[in-house]
C-alpha cells in the first residue's frame, strides 16, 4: 500500500553557482539551430530518445504526441518557489502544453540520486533530468543526451516535467516524477529565486526533498496521478513502462512560425503549406520528414520500428505523403537490396542501388548502400487534382530555380532517423538538375557494423559517424582518431555524388554547375604543350612574355601567367591566381577532358568509357593570399601520395580530390564560413597522353552576400 509522502507541493532544488558549471542562459544557447524549426528539433530529439530506450521484447516503439490546455492555478500551486512568479507572469486561466509519451520502452531507469551512483552507472533518469552532456553508451543511439535535450527547454518557457514508469532492480513497477526549469537568469522576470543570496544560475529541479536544497524524483503514485490529472494524461498501467515528457506554457503560433522558409509560386505569391496552420499537422509532417525509414516499417536492420500517434490518431502507412513513401521505399531497397511492393514498384521510375566501397580504411570495403531514383510529378501527386506541395517544401529545402529541380539526397545510420536532406554541397554538386517535371531522390544507408582498419583498436563505422554528428544530429563530418583522419565521410559524399551524376548524365556538355564551361575551355587551350614537349626540361622563359589572359566571371576573376608554365619530362606545372568578388565557402580547380563531341567528365571517362585518365594532378601548392581583403599568406601543400592528399591550417582544409581509381582531378579549399578569397595556385600535372586537351573549371560554392 503506497503512502503519500507529503500533501502540498513539489519541492525545489536550486542549482548553486560553482566552478565550471553551466548557467541557464548558456544551456539555452547550446543548440541554437537557426535553420531548423523548433518543432522539428523536438520531434527528432524526443523520438530518438524513445527509440534509444526500447525494451528487448517488443518489435516496435510507440510514441504519442499530445497537445491540450491546462489550468494554470492547479499547476503553479504545485511548484514551490516559483508559484507567485508564474501567477504574476501568466494572467489567463488556461494555457497550452505539449507532451511526448512513449510505450514499449524501459523508461527512466537507474538511481534516483547521485548519492546512489556506483561505478559511474548513472542510468537514463539522472542523464536526462539532472545532467548535461553525459554521452549515450548504447550502440546506435543518438550522440549526446545533454545537448540534444536542451530543445525541451526552448519549446515552452524552459519548464519540463518528466514522468516515467519502470521495472526497478527489485522487479517491481515503480513510477517516477520530476520537473526542471532552465531559464535566462539575467532576465528581469526570471522565476527561480537566488539561493541564499548567491548568484543565480537559472536552473532548478522539483521533486521530493531529501536534504538541504536536495531533491530526488517523487515515487508516490497518488501524488503523481494528481499532477498528471492537471494535463488529463493517464498514468501507465498494467505491464506498461515508458516515459512522458510534458512541456507547459507553449505558444503555438510562435512554434508554427519558427525558422520557416517562405515559398512562392510562379506568380510570386506566398504558398500556404497546410502543416503550418496547426500543431497536429506540423508534428505529423515532421515525424514523416525525419523518421520515414522507421515509420510502420518492419524491415529496419534488426532494430525496432516506429509507431506514432498524434492526439490519438495514428500515422498509418497509407497516411504518409507520397514523397516520404519514396524515401521509405529507397531505404528498404538499400537495406533489403530488393523492392517490396511499394510506391516505386510499377511506377516507371528509374530505380538504382549502388554499394559505396572505400579502400584501405575499412575491414570490409563496403561503407554502405546508396539507393536512388528519378520520378515524375505524377507519382508525387503535385498536380491536379491532389496539388501536393513541392518535394523541397516537405524537406525544408529552399527552391532556387522553378524550371530545374536539384537532386535531393538524404543519409542515415542505424537508428533510422534522416540526418539531413541535401540539395547543395558535397553530396550533390555534380548531379545535373532535372527539368521541372522530374525529381531525383537518394538515400545513403551506413553499413554500421563495419569496422575501421589501421587504427589499432576496434572501432565500428557506426561509432565513427555517430561521434561526428553535432548535438542536433544534422550533419556528418570527418575527424581524427589518434592523429589519423580516415576521411570516410568525404569519400562517401564524393562517391554518392559521382554515382548519381554518372547515372543521370544528360549526355550534353559536362557542366559542374559552378562557372561557365567556356571560361574553362579558354584556360585549357592555353595549357597545350609544345611539339617537343617531354624531350627536355623547359628552356628559359622568353625575353618578351606573352600577355597574361585575365578571364572574368560574374563573381570571380582569375589570371593565368603563361610565362611560369614549365615542362619536365611528362610533367607540366602551371600557375594562376583566383580572386572572388563575393563570399564563398569553397574554391578550387577541377579538370575535365575535351573531345570533338563535347566535354567529358572524369567520372564518365574513367567509369563509363573505362579508359585511363590522360592526365592527373600529382601535387599542388596553394597560397591563400587574402581573406576578406586581409593579407594572410597561408600555404597549403597536397600530393597524390595517400597520406598527403589533405592539408589543414587555421580551420581551412585543402584537399586533392581523387577519382575511384585514386587519380587526382581537382584541388579544393574548404572553410567553415564564407569569405572573399584571393589565392595563388600551382598545379603539377602528369600527362599520360599528348593528344588530349585538359579543360579546367573553377570550382566555387554558391554565392553568398
Amino acid at each position: 500500500m503506497m503512502r503519500e509522502i507529503w500533501g502540498k507541493q513539489m519541492q525545489i532544488e536550486i542549482a548553486e553557482p560553482g566552478r565550471m558549471t553551466q548557467t541557464g542562459s548558456s544551456l539555452l544557447k547550446l543548440i541554437q539551430n537557426n535553420n531548423m524549426p523548433i518543432l522539428d528539433l523536438l520531434v527528432r530529439e524526443s523520438v530518438q530518445n524513445s527509440l534509444d530506450a526500447h525494451n528487448t521484447k517488443d518489435k516496435y516503439v510507440t510514441v504519442e504526441f499530445l497537445t491540450g490546455d491546462f489550468n494554470k492555478d492547479k499547476l503553479n500551486n504545485e511548484l514551490e518557489g516559483i508559484t507567485n512568479g508564474l501567477n504574476k507572469r501568466y494572467k489567463d486561466t488556461s494555457y497550452t502544453f505539449i507532451a511526448i509519451r512513449d510505450f514499449n520502452t524501459v523508461g527512466l531507469t537507474g538511481p534516483l540520486h547521485f548519492d546512489d551512483v556506483v561505478d559511474n552507472q548513472y542510468g537514463n533518469l539522472l542523464k536526462l533530468v539532472y545532467e548535461i552532456s553525459k554521452p549515450q553508451e548504447e550502440e546506435g543511439s543518438g550522440g549526446s543526451w545533454g545537448l540534444g535535450k536542451t530543445v525541451y527547454f526552448r519549446v515552452g518557457i524552459g519548464l519540463v516535467f518528466y514522468y516515467s514508469r519502470i521495472i526497478n532492480e527489485n522487479g517491481s513497477y515503480e513510477e517516477r516524477l520530476a520537473a526542471s526549469l532552465v531559464e535566462n537568469e539575467i532576465e528581469f522576470d526570471s522565476l527561480i529565486p537566488a539561493f541564499r543570496r548567491k548568484t543565480k544560475r537559472g536552473i532548478a529541479w522539483w521533486g521530493e526533498k531529501i536534504g538541504d536544497n536536495k531533491t530526488k524524483p517523487i515515487t508516490d503514485e497518488k501524488y503523481i496521478k494528481k499532477i498528471l490529472n492537471i494535463f488529463s494524461i493517464p498514468p501507465y498501467e498494467k505491464n506498461e513502462t515508458g516515459t512522458t515528457i510534458i512541456i507547459p506554457y507553449v505558444d503555438c503560433d510562435t512554434l508554427l512560425d519558427n525558422n520557416q522558409i517562405e515559398y512562392k509560386d510562379g506568380k510570386d505569391s506566398v504558398v500556404n503549406l497546410f502543416w503550418r496552420d496547426k500543431i497536429d499537422d506540423n508534428l505529423n509532417i515532421a515525424v514523416q520528414r525525419w523518421y520515414a525509414p522507421k515509420l510502420n516499417n518492419d524491415v529496419s536492420r534488426n532494430s525496432k520500428y516506429l509507431r506514432v500517434k498524434i492526439n490519438g490518431t495514428g500515422i498509418g502507412s497509407n497516411d504518409m505523403e507520397p514523397v516520404f513513401k519514396i524515401i521509405q521505399a529507397l531505404y528498404n531497397r538499400a537495406v533489403l537490396h530488393n523492392s517490396s511492393n511499394d510506391i516505386l514498384d510499377n511506377s516507371l521510375a528509374d530505380n538504382k542501388r549502388e554499394k559505396i566501397l572505400l579502400r584501405k580504411v575499412l575491414e570490409n570495403s563496403e561503407a554502405g548502400t546508396l539507393a536512388f531514383t528519378k520520378v515524375s510529378r505524377k507519382i508525387l501527386k503535385t498536380g491536379f487534382p491532389d496539388n501536393k506541395p513541392e518535394p523541397s517544401m516537405y524537406f525544408n529545402c529552399e527552391i532556387r530555380d522553378r524550371e530545374k529541380n536539384r537532386a535531393l539526397i538524404s543519409f542515415t545510420r542505424k537508428p533510422g532517423m534522416i540526418v539531413s536532406y541535401e540539395d547543395t554541397g558535397k553530396w550533390v554538386d555534380d548531379i545535373i538538375p532535372t527539368d521541372k517535371d522530374e525529381f531525383i531522390f537518394g538515400i545513403f544507408v551506413l553499413n554500421s557494423d563495419n569496422k575501421l582498419s589501421a587504427i589499432g583498436q576496434e572501432y565500428k563505422l557506426e561509432e565513427y559517424v555517430r561521434k561526428s554528428e553535432k548535438a542536433d544530429h544534422t550533419s556528418w563530418s570527418d575527424y581524427s582518431i589518434k592523429n589519423y583522419n580516415p576521411g570516410i565521410v568525404s569519400k562517401i559524399q564524393r562517391q554518392v555524388n559521382s554515382k548519381i551524376a554518372k547515372e543521370f548524365s544528360s549526355g550534353e556538355e559536362y557542366d559542374p554547375g559552378k562557372l561557365s564551361s567556356g571560361l574553362g575551355k579558354l584556360f585549357g587551350d592555353l595549357l597545350l604543350p609544345r611539339e617537343n614537349f617531354g624531350r627536355q626540361p623547359s628552356p628559359d622563359a622568353p625575353q618578351k612574355p606573352p600577355k597574361r589572359p585575365i578571364p572574368h566571371h560574374k563573381n570571380l576573376f582569375f589570371e593565368y601567367d603563361q610565362t611560369k608554365t614549365t615542362y619536365d619530362g611528362n610533367t607540366m606545372t602551371v600557375h594562376f591566381l583566383i580572386r572572388t568578388t563575393s563570399k564563398t565557402s569553397s574554391l578550387g580547380v577541377k579538370f575535365a577532358i575535351d573531345s570533338d563531341s563535347g566535354t567529358i567528365s572524369v567520372d564518365d571517362w574513367e567509369n563509363k568509357l573505362g579508359m585511363v585518365m590522360p592526365f592527373e594532378i600529382i601535387s599542388s601548392e596553394i597560397m591563400l593570399k587574402q581573406l576578406d581583403n586581409i593579407e594572410r599568406n597561408i600555404l597549403f601543400k597536397v600530393s597524390s601520395e595517400y597520406v598527403f592528399d589533405e592539408d589543414e591550417n587555421e580551420n581551412i582544409i585543402c584537399k586533392l580530390i581523387k577519382t575511384d581509381k585514386k587519380i587526382g582531378v581537382a584541388v579544393l579549399l574548404e572553410m567553415n564560413t564564407a569569405h572573399k578569397i584571393e589565392t595563388e595556385i600551382s598545379l603539377s600535372l602528369q600527362l599520360n597522353r599528348r593528344d588530349i586537351k585538359p579543360i579546367f573549371f573553377v570550382e566555387k560554392s554558391g554565392d553568398d552576400k
